[in-house]
């Protein structure tokens, strides 16, 4: 399945943007010498028994990249057959993204595997929110394969797979809960509050299990990481955000 690209590279007056159009089209919303602000839009339904959503997005060397879902995602009843989301990220020296992903809901019968690849270079930072909702309304729920890799110089940061299946609930995981709402910050060190996963090399995780995407605790979060990756310092301190 064709490939959603997104590329950004600084210019002398406005910023080279590279797109590509696969199941997610990229929309251009505004941009500068070395910003830009851009839409994922879905081409058509998503996710279907099937499907292979595969993302790459490259940020140049002092740039800064902004990406927003335009709407969220369901993965249908596919009466388990594979569907997959990857994501394949790469920041540039001294480079920011943020990327505000909006909830992919796995229904009932849906069996989807959900990748992320982050690398960074020196001085690279990124935030980047992700939401995993297991069911719609009154739905138990299908299997969710989760995966997150985080590279800096070469070297792991964050490692993480979880396996989420509502058949066979497992202590630890999810228990009774539908939403596993995540704000990753890499590059920097954000404030963060004692129910944060402060990372050994710069960088924090916050964490929401619930029952509703509405009851969140992470919308405040994302927001002030948001703001902080931008100005951020490795002397930032560290603050309560809830």
């Amino acid at each position: 399945m064709p490939l959603t690209r997104v590329a950004i590279r600084a210019g002398a007056q406005v910023a080279s943007v590279q797109m590509a159009s696969g199941l997610l089209v990229p929309r251009l919303i505004s941009r500068t010498a070395s910003d830009a602000t851009i839409a994922l839009v879905a081409g058509g339904a998503l996710l279907l028994g099937g499907d292979r959503v595969e993302i790459e997005i490259t940020v140049g060397p002092g740039c800064r990249l902004e990406l927003t879902d335009i709407g969220g995602t369901v993965a249908y009843d596919a009466q388990g057959e594979p569907s997959s989301w990857a994501v394949r990220i790469v920041v540039g020296v001294g480079g920011v993204l943020c990327w505000h992903g909006l909830p992919l809901v796995v229904a009932t019968g849906a069996n989807v595997t959900r990748t992320m690849r982050v690398d960074l270079a020196e001085d690279a930072r990124a935030v980047v929110r992700e939401t995993s909702v297991l069911g719609r309304a009154g739905e138990q729920g299908g299997r969710m394969c989760l995966r997150m890799d985080v590279i800096g110089g070469g070297l792991p940061i964050v490692v993480e797979s979880v396996e989420i299946d509502p058949r066979r609930r497992e202590p630890g995981i999810l228990g009774t809960q539908r939403v596993l709402d995540t704000v990753l910050a890499v590059g920097f060190r954000p404030p963060t509050s004692d129910v944060d996963l402060r990372l050994e090399e710069p960088g924090a995780i916050a964490r929401y299990l619930g029952a509703q995407t509405h009851t969140s605790t992470l919308d405040q979060v994302w927001e002030q990481w948001r703001g902080a990756v931008y100005t951020a310092d490795e002397s930032l301190e560290e603050l309560d955000v809830r």
